[in-house]
């Protein structure tokens, strides 16, 4: 699967069982690149992926997603799902927020493909970045 996470400048993801931060400009940015492909969420995104763009799973299912499919992960240890990623996409927020659930997979062992920076609605500068496995 490709996983999808949003993350500050020490790859922060949550706080207090809140997500650090969100932009409309990502989440237009994320659609985006999805070209009209649906993308899994879970329970805590529900509020920011409308139901038209997106498919609810649950943890136990994400073991069934395909290399093709992408899953939106604000809230669950991403090192938990390594195994079944194809691709790792990042939408860092350049800003420094407290968190206290981090993206914690080793980027070292995958290859950057892509990296763009794009004006976000609350953000002077977000940046995209596209990994694929080594």
């Amino acid at each position: 699967m490709k996983i999808v996470c949003c993350i500050d400048n020490n790859y922060g993801m949550t706080f207090n069982n809140r997500r650090v931060s969100r932009d409309r400009n990502q989440i237009s940015n994320l659609l985006e690149l999805l070209n009209g492909e649906k993308i899994y969420i879970n329970n805590f995104s529900k509020d920011i992926i409308d139901s038209e763009n997106s498919i609810f799973v649950t943890l136990d299912e994400l073991n069934n997603l395909k290399d093709t499919d992408y899953f939106f992960d604000e809230n669950i240890l991403p090192s938990k799902l390594e195994n079944l990623l194809s691709n790792i996409i990042l939408y860092k927020w350049n800003r420094d927020y407290p968190s206290d659930l981090k993206f914690d997979i080793d980027l070292s062992k995958w290859n950057l493909v892509e990296s763009i920076d794009f004006k976000g609605f609350s953000h002077d500068k977000i940046t995209r970045e596209i990994y694929s496995k080594r």
